[in-house]
């Protein structure tokens, strides 16, 4: 970088450049700053702390994985249906990162993003046993927990998720 970086904006530029390039674990204030030509104190003119940067970093980077993941659901299709091509929608995606990304998702707007995209498809999926929820299971647990599994399947680099499909097959249409 041949210039002087001056604003929040472009501080995060660099720290998602380095990111992408090196993974998230390679971004620190002091690396920024010397990467953006600028004063360490200047980083905390606009982050509290390397987790402040890193949290906004992860939120941008997931927003961009995810950003037409609704094009993944079509109307009318069955939850497990959707849910592996959704699987292969985020291992396509994630496959030339670093998995220190996979640690960036939790509880924040992407995630939530996609476990309302969860819950939309199985309310439509008609032959989802309705039969199956309670006061301890209801979808909306049940989308957050499948989403939980879609992760550690990542993280654990894993393919495909067509044994977890079967559990969910069995669960959701075999009650």
């Amino acid at each position: 970088m041949n210039h002087r970086v001056t604003s929040k904006e472009q501080i995060l530029d660099r720290a998602m450049e380095i990111a992408v390039e090196e993974g998230i674990d390679a971004v620190n204030i002091r690396r920024l700053a010397a990467s953006c030509q600028i004063a360490i104190g200047s980083v905390y003119n606009y982050f509290e702390d390397k987790n402040a940067i890193i949290s906004e970093v992860a939120e941008r980077f997931w927003a961009g994985i995810l950003a037409d993941q609704e094009k993944v659901y079509r109307s009318g299709m069955e939850f497990t249906t959707f849910l592996e091509q959704y699987y292969r929608y985020l291992y396509g995606r994630l496959a030339r990162y670093d998995k220190s990304w996979l640690a960036g998702m939790s509880a924040r707007s992407p995630e939530r993003a996609a476990i309302r995209l969860l819950q939309e498809a199985i309310r439509n999926d008609h032959r989802v046993d309705r039969s199956i929820w309670n006061m301890e299971l209801n979808e909306d647990s049940f989308c957050e927990y499948v989403m939980t599994n879609i992760m550690a399947l990542l993280r654990a680099g894993e393919n495909n998720c067509r044994f977890f499909i079967f559990l969910l097959e069995h669960l959701l249409y075999h009650a």
